[in-house]
């Protein structure tokens, strides 16, 4: 198999990987950091790259259909290309070492993001000391970010104007930052951010992202993920917690019978999936979360929803009371925002 993080169906590979029912050496996936235009394998066959593409065919089907005992089946079963860092074996995704936390949505400025529409921090621990409600708008900044790039199968990142930074559409977004990670820090697995909202209309849109921040203030976003309210509903059975109990791959009943409406002005919960990464963050760099209320062209909520929304402001609502948080996987903890 190969796949890329941020090919339109990067969401899957793994989970398809993992539910073949066969033992591990009989199948092998190749994760690239790029889109569905070429799955991130440009270069394949150079130094520090895997072999190309036609190679590992051919040695894979001499091997399983003439039994040729070329070694292929003694390969890594994962091997994957690190956002921000470079291409590594996965004996198993997500790592094992890395452990499922909690860091939290707070009003304390990180000082790190002033071209945001709201520059908060982000935190191991609750700091939030009162309730605080944020507003976000529908806007159509969007256009100049990664997830432009994903849904137009990587065409619009062959001009890279705004792909690898998000800090144009973080002008119409709430940005929560971490402090500086003292050493290599890796993220690997799927992860979920969890939301206390509030709507002034029957519906609403939310998106949220991870980023990783460069000292030099590029904001590379490495995840992503998107929930219309209404259809907040989780199935438990097809869900996915972490050892912490929040959710990692929480699934929607994707039904009209289970629409739950807004009421505007009371706060709701919202547990949205975000895509499956490997990614590390290198010292120095910190970790963002960036909320918004739209994503076009990536995804656009049909008429029912919109109608219902009026698209009209919504706000996160920072609450010492119902956090606000990301559960991500990671192999280390990450220091605070100040």
């Amino acid at each position: 198999m190969v796949g890329a993080w941020f090919d339109i169906f990067g969401t899957t590979p793994t989970d398809t990987f993992d539910a073949i029912p066969l033992p591990r050496e009989q199948k092998k996936l190749i994760m690239g950091d790029g889109y569905h235009l070429g799955s991130g394998v440009g270069g394949f066959g150079h130094p520090g790259l895997p072999p190309r593409l036609d190679v590992l065919q051919r040695a894979w089907f001499d091997h399983w259909l003439r039994g040729i005992d070329n070694g292929i089946d003694r390969f890594t079963p994962m091997i994957v290309k690190q956002q921000g860092g470079g291409w590594t074996d996965a004996p198993e995704f997500p790592r094992t070492e890395a452990v499922y936390r909690r860091m939290y949505l707070d009003d304390i400025p990180s000082g790190t993001s002033p071209g945001s529409h709201y520059d908060g921090g982000l935190s191991a621990d609750p700091r939030q000391a009162a309730v605080r409600d944020l507003a976000v708008t529908p806007a159509l900044s969007s256009l100049c970010g990664r997830d432009a790039a994903r849904i137009t199968a990587g065409a619009t990142a062959i001009l890279d104007l705004c792909t690898n930074d998000s800090r144009v559409w973080e002008n119409d977004g709430l940005s929560f930052t971490s402090g500086p990670v003292p050493a290599p820090t890796t993220v690997s697995g799927p992860i979920a951010v969890h939301l206390n909202v509030v709507e002034d209309a029957a519906d609403g849109y939310w998106v949220a992202t991870v980023n990783d921040v460069a000292p030099d203030g590029v904001s590379h976003e490495i995840a992503t993920g998107q929930l219309v309210a209404s259809m907040r509903q989780i199935d438990e059975d097809a869900s996915k917690r972490s050892p912490n109990g929040d959710y990692t791959e929480p699934h929607y009943f994707l039904d009209l019978g289970r629409r739950q409406r807004t009421v505007p002005g009371v706060p709701v919960t919202l547990d949205i999936a975000l895509t499956p990464i490997e990614a590390v963050l290198q010292p120095g760099h910190r970790l963002r979360i960036d909320v918004y209320a739209s994503n076009f062209p990536k995804a656009l909520p049909p008429m029912i929803f919109l109608a219902d929304s009026g698209l009209k402001p919504e706000h996160l609502r920072l609450d010492p009371g119902a956090p606000s948080w990301v559960n991500i996987p990671l192999t280390a903890a990450i220091p605070a925002g100040s």
